[in-house]
């Protein structure tokens, strides 16, 4: 599973004056100058879960995704049964409802979990802490199950043993009929390399991420961006805090370096947070995001249409697998 992911980032006196200034200063993006952008939103939220751009478009839903993990672990546990090894199965961890890829670009969190945990995410809640099986999975894995599991060895127990191990079994049963091609190059001109095997479950979270990537790097170039960067650091230093962007106030080592969230950084957080809110930061990204992204869709509309489609099958092939045990 190969994941490539991607951050977001003078206060006016009226949200509706924002939005004119940002429209004014709009131009369309077919001559090479910023897209249009029309109307700027006002979330309600600062939420990254409640944030929707085209590009999700592409992605699985966290059910879709639950199905390939499931059919897989599946696949896997009965080839090495087959085999005769029934030692230290696979775990499958409790279905989380949380997408493989989140909107973290955006650098917002709710101010009351700021209040809280500061830049810290809150702890997990009970039914999501299933890593400690895959943990102990892992670390439990003998040589003789890591050969069986990748091929390395080629008879077991007077059996054969599949191309690739039972993972490669297990991929081949799943992305049967839309093989993906060993390398692929993603839609920020990258390349991504998956061996003989192909790519599998994570490949549209790879294609995806890449195509927002690109498109935040754009983002951040534009200069409504900016001048909303410039304005919650004005914000930030009216409440004592000297950042000049919403990543430095983010990524301060010293946030990084406590594993509880301490006042410091509990004020700076619910103070950041106040800020974006203020100049509807949030609003903007979305806004910038959206335009960049049906650009980035555009021009990409081969490689993510292929893996939306993959994808697609993929998951009738693993509902198709599930069902037959």
């Amino acid at each position: 599973m190969l994941t490539k992911v991607t951050g977001l980032p003078r206060v006016v006196g009226a949200t509706a004056l924002l939005a004119l200034a940002m429209c004014a200063c709009s131009s369309p993006g077919a001559g090479g100058g910023e897209p249009e952008i029309g109307s700027v939103p006002t979330p309600g939220h600062l939420d990254g879960a409640q944030i929707t751009t085209p590009l999700d478009a592409y992605l699985p839903t966290p059910e879709e995704n639950y199905t390939l993990k499931k059919a897989r672990v599946l696949l896997v546990n009965a080839c090495m049964r087959g085999l005769g090894y029934a030692q230290n199965p696979q775990p499958l961890a409790r279905f989380s409802g949380k997408p493989y890829l989140e909107h973290s670009e955006f650098l917002v969190v709710p101010i009351a979990q700021a209040e809280k945990y500061g830049y810290k995410p809150p702890p997990a809640p009970d039914r999501e802490k299933g890593s400690g099986a895959e943990s102990l999975y892992a670390k439990n894995v003998t040589d003789v199950q890591g050969d069986l599991l990748s091929g390395r060895v080629s008879t077991f127990n007077g059996k054969k043993v599949p191309a690739g191990g039972c993972e490669g079994e297990a991929l081949r049963t799943i992305t049967e009929g839309a093989a993906t091609s060993e390398e692929v190059t993603l839609p920020d001109g990258s390349a991504a390399g998956a061996g003989k095997g192909g790519f599998g479950e994570g490949f549209a979270e790879m294609v995806v991420a890449s195509a927002r990537g690109k498109a935040m790097a754009e983002v951040r170039e534009d200069s409504r961006f900016l001048d909303a960067s410039e304005r919650w650091s004005d914000c930030m230093k009216k409440q004592g805090y000297d950042y000049d962007s919403p990543s430095s106030a983010w990524n301060e080592k010293k946030w990084s370096d406590a594993t509880r969230a301490g006042k410091q950084e509990i004020a700076v957080a619910v103070a950041d947070m106040g800020c974006k809110k203020k100049v509807n930061y949030l609003g903007v990204g979305i806004a910038l995001e959206t335009a960049y992204e049906k650009q980035v869709i555009e021009e990409s509309a081969e490689v993510l249409e292929d893996a939306k489609d993959k994808t697609a099958r993929w998951i009738e092939n693993a509902n198709q697998a599930i069902e037959a045990r």
